[in-house]
């Protein structure tokens, strides 16, 4: 049946008094009408590459600078109170962050690697022995042998302390009190610093081969053969990151060990790598720091340095800072590599500087340790304004600046 033949037309003038008089009768029977609401502005969404773009040239200011008692023999430890640094006249001083007095020193010899702290500890790697101080005093807390010369750096997370010796063992000691937990035969030398992510410990060794470790066990996981021995190491939960010497960069799985994707340099990759949400970034002896797609190994950017680099890159606020034989420490925005500016150092380091931890990247602090026996705290100090003439207006510039003994002449006021 077609309902519309016997539904009443409503005359076109008569509608729209019946519209405007059902909808005053709705809004009566209602117990309240509804109010109109101004809608909120959407909060401001933050674009991390614009704000990467708009990050300001790099600004670093001395906090405080010292000559030390002796001329470094190595990089310092540091922890949230101290830099730990080793001397060459076999000593060993603490330098408070605070404001770079003494906190107490030790006589230490043959130091072979630089600090590692934690547990409230300082700890030493000596040729064949390791060492822990008090890190408030300096006290001797514990020592313990091994079995042949300390080959790699210390490493030292979560009350565990693992050391790796040129005879090809791996060694891991509780932190606390120097017991050992497990010890692992690797088959060859170890010179680069380990990496742990997750429940493993990764080896670079020297034979090419990168190993996994379970971290409370020493039970090997996996091996992955390379081409040359590697010359960093980098963790993460689900990739493993290893400069090699046969010049090129690797992404490795963390499971299994399978190369995901590798990249060609024009040198050894060096120093400590730098990983954010979407690349990494390393750089090599070619002079070249580069940014890869982290998931692919696409090429984002590369920018050539000044100097050939000794560690880094370090991330900070949208900037990454590559130190190296140079009393200037140059930095690049991480969005395209442009150039960000310069940190000026008290002079040429004797040891790649320490980036100190902070609760964000914006904060963090670079001691620097100088071949002729100075130590200096960098803080992250108020971008430089730069200078705009205004439209019209003469540019005027300062009278040079007056000496004693010079003649000023008055003439006619």
């Amino acid at each position: 049946m077609n309902l519309a033949r016997h539904i009443p037309r409503i005359p076109l003038a008569i509608a729209p008094l019946a519209l405007v008089a059902g909808l005053a009768i709705s809004a009566a029977a209602s117990p309240q009408a509804p109010r109109t609401r101004t809608q909120a502005p959407p909060a401001r969404r933050v674009d991390p590459k614009k704000e990467a773009r708009k990050a300001p040239p790099l600004s670093m200011v001395p906090s405080w600078t010292i000559t030390l008692p002796g001329l470094p023999s190595a990089a310092a430890g540091v922890d949230a109170a101290n830099a730990y640094i080793p001397l060459r006249s076999s000593e060993l001083v603490a330098v408070a962050l605070s404001d770079g007095k003494v906190a107490w020193s030790v006589p230490i010899a043959d130091v072979v690697a630089p600090p590692e702290t934690g547990e409230g500890l300082v700890f030493i790697a000596h040729a064949q022995e390791m060492e822990a101080l008090d890190a408030s005093t300096g006290a001797p807390r514990w020592r313990a042998p091994v079995d042949a010369p300390i080959s790699a750096p210390l490493f030292s997370q979560g009350g565990w302390l693992l050391a790796v010796t040129d005879r090809g063992d791996a060694t891991m000691f509780r932190a606390s009190s120097g017991d050992v937990l497990w010890k692992q035969p690797l088959g060859a030398a170890v010179r680069v610093r380990p990496a742990a992510a997750d429940d493993h410990v990764y080896f670079a060794l020297e034979d090419g081969r990168v190993a996994a470790l379970a971290l409370e066990t020493g039970k090997a996981i996996w091996e992955a053969k390379l081409p040359a021995g590697g010359t960093t190491l980098h963790a993460l939960d689900d990739r493993i990151f290893v400069g090699d010497g046969d010049k090129f960069f690797y992404c490795l799985s963390a499971d299994r060990g399978k190369t995901k994707w590798r990249w060609r340099t024009g040198g050894a990759v060096v120093g400590v790598t730098a990983v954010d949400v979407d690349r990494v970034y390393f750089v090599s002896l070619d002079n070249v720091l580069r940014a890869l797609n982290r998931s692919n190994g696409n090429q984002a950017w590369k920018a050539l340095l000044p100097h050939r680099p000794t560690a880094g890159p370090f991330i900070m606020a949208h900037l990454l800072i590559v130190p190296g034989m140079s009393a200037e420490v140059p930095a690049f925005r991480v969005l395209d590599g442009s150039a960000a500016g310069t940190a000026k150092l008290p002079g040429e380091p004797a040891a790649p500087p320490s980036f100190l931890p902070a609760p964000d990247d914006a904060h963090r602090r670079l001691l620097v340790l100088t071949g002729d026996g100075q130590a200096q705290l960098l803080v992250p100090g108020a971008p430089p304004l730069p200078s705009k003439p205004i439209p019209g207006l003469p540019a005027f510039t300062l009278p040079p600046e007056i000496k004693e003994g010079d003649q000023i002449s008055t003439g006619a006021l």
